[in-house]
């Protein structure tokens, strides 16, 4: 009886909360909405007759003063609502604290907690163990940075990301082309969420500049997926069947292969670890502790190559080295609060496997792999957010749809 009285009890305490979420994200979207509306408007209006420039750039300014007021006004309508619902909810909550218990502000130390997070479009409330706080990592409202972010996975990871809430996705990317698709993810997401910075990730004067930029303009870069990466595929070694002498794969390949594939992505997560590093410094914090939410979240693009694969001799150690660095950085970051973990995609229908050409993945890749086709991009980035999302989840994790190679 006392069972399903909390049944019930959780049931309606679950559907209030239901009810509050939608009612306020129905006002925030409607702000959203006419701020949009407006600026939408004027600039375009301001377009057409150059010679109204002046008078119309400083009313522009003056109605987008006020509806930004009015946005935020209704925003902090809205805070004041959630306080006093969590002020009063102790006493509208069930009583069989297995089945829900939530705290108010003024007591933090009960068993469980609210948690409410905010996007520009959507107001998500959720009730969790403030046990199970330390190491979980909400992508929502966070800045990443993805490189490689121009196609293949990295473009996946990049628009799971932003779908997905987060604050500000910056895309790294040595091809202009990554600009397109920062414009697709904002038309999607109804939002300014994908930044795009064009250079090379090897570069550590571009990489500190892409963190220094992000932290200006929208605080710590706290998730971090450095997925660029190049092949240069070949036999380690190869007789020339004219002359009979034996060709070496070229050094300078194999030196820029280890360069693009684990010193730069190795790099990236450096950098992020030291930024939060400082951050939590400054803020007077030392060690982390399984009581504090999760700082940050490096995932590394591992390979199904790296057990060996015959032509991928510079891939292979280059993919083999991430294990290590993951594993290292893993208990040295988690110092600062950083978790660290590396993912290894089979083949991905991805232009890196589309280079290998129709026969060849014909011939050697697909009638190795169990589901008989190549993985989508979208699937890997999948699991990558899962494991930025999961703080059980540490280590590696093989997305190779069942792909293991002939000797």
């Amino acid at each position: 009886m006392v069972a399903q009285d909390a049944s019930r009890s959780a049931s309606a305490y679950n559907e209030f909360l239901g009810n509050m979420r939608q009612t306020a994200g129905a006002n925030l979207k409607l702000q959203q909405e006419l701020v949009y509306s407006w600026a939408r408007f004027w600039p375009n209006l301001v377009s057409t007759r150059q010679d109204w420039f002046g008078p119309l750039q400083e009313l522009h300014q003056n109605w987008a003063d006020a509806l930004m007021g009015i946005a935020q006004n209704q925003l902090d309508l809205w805070d004041k609502q959630l306080d006093t619902t969590l002020d009063s909810i102790s006493g509208f909550k069930p009583q069989q604290k297995d089945v829900v218990a939530v705290a108010t502000k003024s007591n933090p130390s009960q068993a469980n907690s609210i948690s409410v997070s905010r996007r520009s479009d959507q107001t998500a409330v959720e009730v969790h163990s403030t046990q199970e706080t330390g190491g979980a990592m909400n992508i929502a409202q966070k800045v990443a940075v993805v490189t490689g972010a121009a196609s293949g996975i990295g473009a996946a990871v990049a628009r799971d990301l932003a779908k997905r809430g987060a604050k500000a996705v910056l895309l790294v990317d040595l091809n202009d082309d990554v600009a397109q698709l920062a414009e697709e993810i904002n038309d999607s997401e109804k939002r300014d969420v994908a930044e795009v910075h064009v250079g090379d990730a090897s570069d550590p004067v571009f990489r500190a500049q892409v963190f220094d930029d992000a932290y200006a303009r929208h605080g710590l870069i706290t998730i971090c997926v450095p997925a660029a990466g190049i092949t240069r595929d070949a036999l380690s070694v190869r007789v020339d069947k004219e002359t009979g002498k034996a060709i070496l794969y070229p050094l300078e390949n194999f030196q820029k292969v280890i360069e693009i594939n684990l010193i730069a992505p190795i790099y990236w997560a450096i950098e992020m670890v030291a930024r939060i590093a400082e951050d939590r410094t400054r803020r007077g914090l030392k060690r982390w502790g399984p009581e504090e939410e999760i700082e940050g979240a490096i995932v590394f693009l591992g390979s199904v190559s790296s057990q060996g694969n015959k032509g991928q001799i510079s891939y292979a150690v280059a993919k083999a080295g991430l294990e290590g660095a993951a594993a290292t950085l893993m208990k040295e970051a988690i110092f600062h609060g950083v978790r660290c973990a590396t993912i290894h995609p089979g083949f991905t229908d991805t232009p890196m496997a589309q280079a290998l050409g129709e026969d060849f993945l014909k011939k050697n890749v697909l009638p190795y792999t169990q589901l008989r086709r190549l993985i989508r991009p979208e699937e890997i980035a999948d699991a990558v957010c899962f494991m930025i999302s999961n703080s059980a989840v540490s280590g590696e994790l093989w997305a190779d749809a069942g792909w293991h190679p002939p000797a």
